[in-house]
């Protein structure tokens, strides 16, 4: 089964110390290479640009940015394939940052659909 974890985080809780936040993405290489060689992770996924350049769209239009009312911020997402949600969810806990309170991961089923 696949699923999409959600990368989400506060940037105000993000490390501003630069050989903390290089060694943090180290970290995050790491990981993203470790989870590739043992073919749970299918899809890298992408880092996203900041909240500010959003565009939400509603039956009423579209507004700049998300407009949520929250602290924590999706910065990316990954695609990974394991047998069960829980196995998902132990491999995301192991994302670097979540340990540290710096990263909050959700983990979501994606439902395939034929011919799509």
């Amino acid at each position: 089964m696949k699923y999409v974890i959600l990368i989400a985080g506060d940037p105000s809780k993000a490390p501003t110390d630069p050989a903390e936040s290089e060694a943090w993405y180290k970290d995050v290489s790491v990981w993203y290479e470790q989870w590739t060689a043992a073919g749970k992770l299918v899809d890298g996924g992408h880092q996203l640009d900041a909240p500010n350049t959003a565009r939400t769209v509603r039956s009423t239009g579209v507004t700049d940015g998300p407009f949520v009312e929250a602290k924590e911020v999706i910065g990316g997402y990954s695609v990974l394939e394991t047998d069960t949600i829980d196995e998902a969810a132990e491999l995301a806990s192991s994302w670097p940052g979540v340990s540290k309170g710096w990263i909050t991961i959700e983990v979501r089923p994606i439902i395939e659909m034929p011919g799509m």
